[in-house]
């Protein structure tokens, strides 16, 4: 067929037949995102044994009075914490890459992936700098510990470097993925006014007051969205390389 006419003939096919198709993952790609995806699965499943033999840590100091006791209310709160939603989002998406024959499509898909990468390297940059030494010293805890706040936010963005399909994180995708954090906060203040009791100290709303908590808030959501415009110039490197 003539090159003109091989021009003509794609752009009056549909977008998605013209659209180039995504190569199926190799084994390698496989044994990565299962792994990515089963390790921060363990660390949510583990973080419910934990809450019902174990109570809300009490942080010296806060101005809040509410917790719960160990039982099954603290682990029906387990994913009140970012920590939990952080590594439940790169688990599923992981596992979904895994799963599949072919990556998805979609712009929610590629939302979650990409907020769950960025949640977990916040999550591993604020529990390192700000709260490690508050851990409960049990065999299992560290293990949780080691897997939530160690583990899985380098892997994470190690296999998603490696293995996931270039050119998945758009404009529009990380303006949707920012939308997920400030969700979560919009609820945890407002969850937190009702049971006088929020996840971390930094939260700490009767203390700080709503100013306060905003500033910190602010400072984290920006360090996100900071960390999702690496994660795109990245994906646009590696995709041209």
């Amino acid at each position: 067929m003539p090159a003109w006419l091989r021009r003509i003939a794609e752009r009056s096919a549909p977008a998605a037949r013209r659209r180039r198709a995504v190569p199926a993952p190799g084994r390698a790609a496989r044994v990565g995102w299962w792994a990515a995806g089963a390790l921060p699965l363990v660390g949510c499943l583990t973080s419910f044994p934990i809450g019902a033999s174990k109570p809300t840590i009490a942080v010296p100091g806060v101005g809040y009075q509410g917790g719960f006791a160990a039982g099954w209310q603290h682990p029906l709160n387990q994913p009140a914490y970012f920590t939990w939603l952080s590594n439940a989002m790169v688990a599923g998406t992981s596992l979904t890459l895994a799963a599949r024959r072919t990556a998805p499509t979609s712009d929610a898909f590629w939302a979650v992936r990409t907020a769950g990468l960025g949640s977990v390297m916040v999550t591993g940059i604020v529990y390192n700098g700000l709260l490690r030494g508050m851990e409960q010293d049990t065999a299992l805890y560290r293990f949780n510990d080691t897997l939530q706040h160690i583990v899985n936010p380098v892997l994470a963005p190690a296999v998603w470097a490696a293995f996931d399909p270039r050119g998945q994180i758009t404009g529009r995708r990380a303006g949707l993925a920012a939308v997920i954090p400030l969700v979560w906060a919009a609820a945890t203040l407002v969850r937190g006014a009702r049971i006088d009791w929020y996840p971390y100290p930094f939260l700490d709303v009767p203390r700080m007051g709503y100013r306060g908590v905003g500033v910190v808030l602010s400072v984290v959501l920006a360090g996100f969205s900071g960390l999702l415009g690496v994660l795109g110039q990245l994906d646009r490197r590696l995709a041209v390389r």
